[in-house]
């Protein structure tokens, strides 16, 4: 791809211009609620580096939410296991069921992820700069796709791409600076983040 046709990097203090929309697993995705009490929350940028412009933390809702789906779940395969509802009275079966919801307000909170012009913050302190990586991964685990990134700091994580699209301009960030280190950073990519992320022809292109 010719780099001269990549969007320029935001400014670090003004955040603009901001990057063009990235492509999304479902384009027909609503983005997720920005609470403005999850903002602090999230990775706050180190001193010097470019002030926070996006971030997303899931509230107890959704949690408690995915909780019940589980339960919805597993309760429809006791339905299908056994043709009916005879598993009714079984307080064991219920003890599998029923806490879902529960546990799931319980475990540490996923999906926190925070982005300046030029990083990405993920879980509680991992700290990515987005146009300095060395390697741009996507991998299916279960039924998600992630991307196994690493900056030339040292940095790396494994982030499921739904949690970095829960926020569209937060992702937006974040995919400029995959664009940039890929085509001029010359960042490491496997065939699947090229394909799945549509780093050889991103959407601006096409607008």
């Amino acid at each position: 791809m010719d780099i001269t046709s990549l969007p320029p990097k935001p400014d670090a203090v003004t955040g603009e211009p901001r990057p063009p929309r990235a492509p999304l697993e479902s384009e027909k995705a609503k983005p997720g609620a920005r609470r403005a009490a999850g903002k602090s929350k999230v990775v706050q940028p180190p001193p010097g580096e470019a002030r926070m412009l996006e971030w997303f933390y899931p509230d107890r809702t959704s949690r408690f939410i995915a909780g019940l789906c589980g339960t919805a779940a597993v309760l429809a395969v006791y339905i299908v296991k056994d043709w009916g509802f005879s598993w009714v009275g079984n307080i064991w079966l219920w003890l599998i069921a029923a806490p879902w919801p529960f546990v799931f307000l319980l475990i540490g909170r996923t999906g926190r992820t925070s982005a300046g012009a030029d990083w990405v913050g993920i879980g509680k302190d991992t700290f990515i700069k987005t146009y300095e990586l060395t390697t741009v991964k996507v991998f299916v685990d279960g039924a998600a796709h992630v991307i196994d990134m690493a900056d030339r700091h040292g940095a790396s994580a494994r982030v499921k791409v739904f949690d970095l699209q829960q926020n569209h301009k937060l992702w937006d960030l974040v995919y400029n600076g995959i664009l940039h280190s890929v085509h001029v950073g010359g960042a490491e990519t496997n065939k699947r983040a090229r394909d799945y992320l549509l780093l050889d022809f991103p959407p601006h292109l096409n607008r």
